[in-house]
């Protein structure tokens, strides 16, 4: 899977060695098709017997949730920016953020933000879910996007982003908010979620507690179409008679990759030993490429 609308180098390196190409959503099949003929769509699954509305201990205070490893890509600034926008009374934002992201911001977020960066349980991160009245996921872009189809699985009213693999369940959401493209912190470019339509979603779910509550623990049969068993019948459907499962031969795929050093390298990469010239062209594995990209030996 990937995030925005460019393939970084290796993946177009790699793809082209591989028989069938299988991606979780529909922004993925034209994405990778670019560099393959044989990809298919297989999306994800939540398991709906633990993933489901459970009563949990509730306050008269209205919670906000989202989350996500990656701060910016999954659009958590533009949350907090909302959400602060907005200054709604009886409302926090409870925000899960794994402990090791690292680019989680170090400046004050707000009275009424809260960051939760300690590993939970399945257990806990299922109350967590529950404990929500609204849960928002405005990614900037995601290969499939589980929080939020988890989060709808358990009937927490959701809000979604308009792009790349959320697209896939947005009819789910309680709303959607739209998208224009932008630049990507990796490749390419991304879509960059509408603060202002987010505040009028966020607004209306505040302003409509119950009724949104009611109305998503309603629909929770429907995002039962996007079950692991579901999701495991399209894999198998998408195998080619005659491979055997069974007995799969298992081999680490020796990628070349020609290159051409800008300077003078002697190096240790690995367990060789490589004297490279500018002005010679060499085929090395991939790995070693990504070292001498990564050092600035090669462009």
């Amino acid at each position: 899977m990937w995030e925005t609308d460019s393939l970084p180098g290796n993946f177009r390196r790699w793809i082209e060695h591989f028989d069938q190409v299988v991606v979780p959503c529909q922004h993925n099949v034209e994405l990778f098709s670019g560099f393959h003929n044989d990809v298919s769509y297989c999306p994800l699954g939540v398991d709906h017997s633990f993933w489901k509305p459970m009563d949990v201990e509730r306050t008269d205070v209205f919670r906000f949730h989202g989350g996500g490893s990656l701060w910016r890509r999954k659009g958590l600034d533009v949350l907090v920016n909302a959400f602060n926008a907005l200054k709604l009374p009886n409302t926090e934002l409870h925000i899960k953020a794994a402990p090791h992201a690292k680019d989680v911001p170090l400046n004050r977020l707000g009275d009424k933000v809260f960051l939760n960066r300690d590993w939970m349980t399945r257990e806990q991160h299922r109350e967590w879910f529950n404990q929500a009245d609204c849960f928002v996921a405005v990614s900037r872009g995601e290969g499939f996007g589980l929080m939020p189809l988890q989060a709808i699985a358990s009937g927490v009213p959701t809000i979604v982003s308009d792009s790349t693999g959320q697209s896939q369940f947005a009819h789910l959401a309680f709303g959607v908010v739209p998208c224009r493209k932008s630049t990507a912190e990796t490749l390419g470019q991304w879509d960059e979620p509408n603060q202002k339509v987010l505040e009028e979603l966020m607004m209306e779910a505040y302003s409509n507690r119950q009724t949104i509550k009611d109305r998503a623990v309603a629909r929770v049969p429907e995002s039962k179409v996007f079950s692991w068993s579901n999701a495991t019948k399209q894999l198998l459907s998408l195998i080619p008679e005659g491979n055997l499962l069974e007995d799969p031969v298992w081999y680490e795929p020796e990628i070349m990759t020609s290159i051409q050093v800008v300077r003078k390298v002697n190096a240790h990469i690995g367990s060789q030993f490589y004297s490279l010239k500018p002005g010679e062209t060499y085929m090395v594995p991939e790995n070693v490429h990504q070292v001498l990209l990564n050092s600035g030996a090669i462009q």
